[in-house]
């Protein structure tokens, strides 16, 4: 994600002097926020090709799935700590396909997966490694206190401020910013924090 400003690390003293090692301090610490802040690490988590074969065979155990429902049925029984990308979804199908444990065929123009039968011996004969497969999304105890928190608006919240943080520090350019520009970035984000401010009033 951040790739391009990762690159240009070594080039952070030249570049923006004095900030320059606030800049590597804060990408690394955004990136850790990114896998495990108090959203639990969305996208930013990783999970290994052999554990995620597990969670596969898992949610294709309740019946046929096409690739986004998999998806959507992992992240649910994650508890919103984990999304899955269809990055790590599609090869990891193809592998079970080609391991034999699962088949897919084409309904509605859309390619449907499911178990076969030795899929589901392996499954079962698995099932305490699936299982520890599942358990690092158990879930985390904030939830007990905040048991509405993490459903799809939050989520979708959640992505808005990722995007903020994208737009003031991908590339350093808020640490190059002239000082007009900084102080109508100031004023944008004094403004929207005294409407969500007052949005919130209700739940002080």
């Amino acid at each position: 994600m951040f790739g391009p400003w990762s690159a240009r690390r070594g080039r952070f003293g030249g570049a923006f002097g004095p900030f320059g090692a606030f800049g590597e301090a804060w990408e690394e610490a955004w990136q850790n926020w990114m896998r495990s802040g108090p959203w639990g690490g969305g996208q930013g988590r990783r999970v290994d090709r052999g554990d995620m074969k597990y969670l596969i065979l898992t949610v294709l155990k309740d019946g046929p799935k096409h690739g986004y429902e998999i998806m959507r049925e992992i992240e649910q029984r994650a508890h919103g700590i984990y999304t899955p990308s269809p990055g790590t979804i599609y090869p990891t199908l193809q592998l079970l396909e080609d391991m034999g444990y699962v088949r897919s065929q084409e309904v509605e123009q859309r390619r449907v997966y499911e178990l076969t039968e030795a899929g589901r011996t392996y499954l079962s004969e698995h099932q305490e490694a699936a299982n520890e497969a599942w358990r690092q999304f158990e879930e985390p105890p904030w939830r007990k206190v905040f048991p509405g928190f993490g459903n799809e608006e939050q989520r979708q919240l959640r992505n808005e401020l990722f995007d903020l943080a994208r737009t003031l520090f991908t590339g350093g350019r808020i640490f190059r910013a002239d000082p007009a520009t900084l102080a109508k970035v100031r004023e944008i984000i004094r403004n929207a924090r005294q409407q969500i401010d007052a949005a919130l009033t209700t739940y002080v």
